[in-house]
């Protein structure tokens, strides 16, 4: 995110922002909002959008930047940060330049806000003097990503009254409640409302036969479409948990092991019917088959909104209706809201003494954005089609190894997806909006998708030691798959883990046969097959001649699955193999690992 100034008493804010999945496009919008309610000048786009010959004139920036992978830069921010780090800038390019750097991040990976704290140092290498010290907000954090932002913001505005000597008081009235980000028009009503034909329907009417993200084939040839030939349940039916192995057709298509895909869901049948009986029982006149326009007013119009779509398109497809409300939401319903015990309340939860009665009410339970609606029912009877983009969410993208291999299976993407459900205090069970969505789908059914490189760097020329419980055994199925065909496989050594050896052991049959053919060596943890749990981190401590055979034949550990505790429990039982066969002091075989993590020999690729 970016603040630019022309002037002392004509201040232009332009909000710059680098994410690979929005949040921090919300984020800067959030500040950009502020901005206009403070009577100031301003815009927002994208890193990608702005032209960084404009930098040396600037006189204060602030940038709002996630971290992707291995602590690389989001995919929006690659090429500014590939000419920021051009060898031939002066040392005093930036010499007239006031910055703040405020990270997107979750602590659960080891890289945790790199690509913010690497921007931020490069920064005053060119020159540049901050403005207020980096912001690192922490996803993990009980309060999310606001529990740093918002005191950051307010930093932001006090360092720029102090050092700018300009004012920036709220300049509140009824114009500016509402900042408006985009025009929106209803240009057709089409009362022909399938709840009011038939209550019983609730499939077809509330599932649109057209893909609106299918036109961004046209401007993006990295975007495709492919088909669903096979959707397989690799649990037994009595598990717990439902994970599904998705194979995906699609011609023309390359990866390598490691790489991920990028998927666009869609909000299930039952909860677009939701919402529109939302609307149906607060007399709000909006149908499915309204015909919506979005024009530019404020901010640029996404790609996707630039044609005009169906009131039943835009919630089936381009709304999160499983969206947990955050602080700016409220404060936007707060502003609409004429119930005085509503009003109350969501003024309370905007505001900071609020956020430990927010949490409580919206991350604990993983409230979403529909239950809000429902439970604020005199706020909710105001909505309008303008509100509710204001309010509404837009559907992120969602990101999973790839779990096949080309050299295998030929105009193939495989996908090992676990369906995400679990019990809050609500009645109603949570579940993920993306694996909910991928595992319904059915043979032939198209879903819109881009390939991107992932995080693990592998080195097929030397011994490898892979750990990746549960779903984590992905990116190394596809590695193994593709190494398999060219070579033999007795250099690799798989940990894989799960509960039960027949519930939820994924692609079984794949390293079975690996080993049989192709010297794999696979150590599976059973940690429910007996009475005592047993994890990854406890075979690694069986295993500990040939673990460290491995590491002295400079072999290589890469890990994958959630972020928990095994991947500390897996790092200890490392530090301990270094220390009982490497012979090494507690100070020295930490001082090992730090160097294997340093040298990409110890490679992790974790998740919340």
């Amino acid at each position: 995110m970016l603040i630019a100034m022309t002037k002392m008493d004509e201040m232009v804010i332009r909000v710059l922002y680098g994410s690979e999945t929005g949040t921090a496009q919300d984020v800067a919008e959030q500040i950009w909002k502020s901005a206009k309610r403070k009577g100031l000048q301003s815009t927002v786009s994208s890193l990608a959008e702005y032209d960084i010959q404009n930098l040396p004139s600037e006189q204060l920036i602030i940038f709002v930047v996630a971290t992707t992978g291995q602590g690389d830069p989001p995919a929006n921010m690659k090429q500014f940060w590939r000419q920021l780090l051009r060898k031939n800038l002066p040392a005093t390019m930036l010499k007239n330049l006031k910055y703040g750097v405020l990270g997107l991040g979750d602590s659960s990976y080891s890289k945790f806000n790199f690509a913010a704290k690497k921007l931020n140092k490069r920064l005053a290498q060119l020159g540049g003097e901050e403005l207020l010290p980096i912001g690192l907000a922490d996803d993990q954090h009980n309060l999310g990503i606001d529990a740093v932002v918002d005191p950051w913001i307010k930093k932001l505005w006090d360092e720029i009254v102090d050092v700018f000597e300009i004012s920036v008081k709220e300049k509140t009235n009824e114009d500016n409640l509402i900042i408006e980000r985009f025009g929106v028009s209803i240009i057709e009503i089409n009362q022909l409302n399938p709840i009011h034909i038939d209550e019983r329907l609730t499939g077809s009417p509330y599932q649109s036969n057209a893909d609106i993200y299918a036109q961004e084939t046209f401007i993006n040839n990295d975007v495709r479409i492919g088909t669903i030939v096979e959707n397989i349940r690799t649990t037994s039916e009595d598990h717990f948990q439902d994970v599904r192995l998705i194979n995906i057709q699609a011609d023309n298509i390359k990866y390598d092991p490691g790489d991920v895909i990028y998927i666009r869901p869609k909000n299930t049948a039952e909860q677009v019917k939701r919402f529109f009986d939302i609307l149906c029982e607060h007399e709000i006149k909006l149908f499915p088959d309204t015909v919506i326009q979005v024009s530019e007013k404020e901010i640029k119009v996404p790609f996707v909104l630039k044609r005009n779509l169906t009131l039943r398109e835009i919630v089936e497809q381009y709304w999160d209706l499983n969206f947990k409300p955050r602080r700016s939401t409220m404060h936007t319903l707060s502003l609409v809201s004429d119930n005085e015990l509503e009003k109350e309340k969501l003024s309370e939860f905007a505001s900071p003494i609020g956020q430990e009665e927010l949490y409580d009410y919206i991350n604990r339970p993983r409230r979403n954005i529909l239950e809000v609606l429902t439970d604020f029912p005199h706020t909710t009877s105001k909505m309008n089609i303008k509100l509710l983009f204001e309010i509404m969410s837009p559907i992120k993208p969602r990101l999973y190894s790839i779990a096949s291999s080309l050299e295998a299976t030929p105009n193939r993407i495989q996908v090992l997806v676990a369906v995400v459900k679990f019990k809050t205090r609500l009645v109603e069970p949570r579940f993920g909006l993306c694996s909910k969505w991928l595992a319904s789908l059915k043979n032939n059914d198209k879903v819109i998708f881009w390939l991107q490189k992932g995080t693990f760097r592998f080195n097929n020329d030397k011994p490898m030691i892979l750990i990746g419980p549960g779903t984590g055994v992905a990116p190394f199925r596809s590695l193994l798959l593709e190494r398999a065909k060219k070579e033999d496989l007795k250099e690799c050594i798989l940990f894989f883990g799960c509960r039960n050896e027949d519930k939820d052991y994924h692609c079984r049959q794949d390293f079975e046969r690996l080993s049989r053919e192709n010297n794999l060596k696979v150590f599976c943890a059973f940690s429910r097959d007996q009475d005592r749990k047993i994890y990854v981190q406890h075979l690694i401590r069986q295993q500990k001649e040939l673990c460290w055979q491995f590491l002295e034949n400079n072999g290589s550990i890469y890990l994958a699955g959630n972020s928990k505790n095994m991947p500390d429990n897996v790092r200890d039982e490392f530090v301990s193999l270094a220390k009982e066969i490497g012979k090494m002091t507690k100070e020295q075989a930490e001082t090992f690992i730090k160097h294997l993590e340093k040298s990409n020999r110890y490679q992790t690729e974790t998740w919340g």
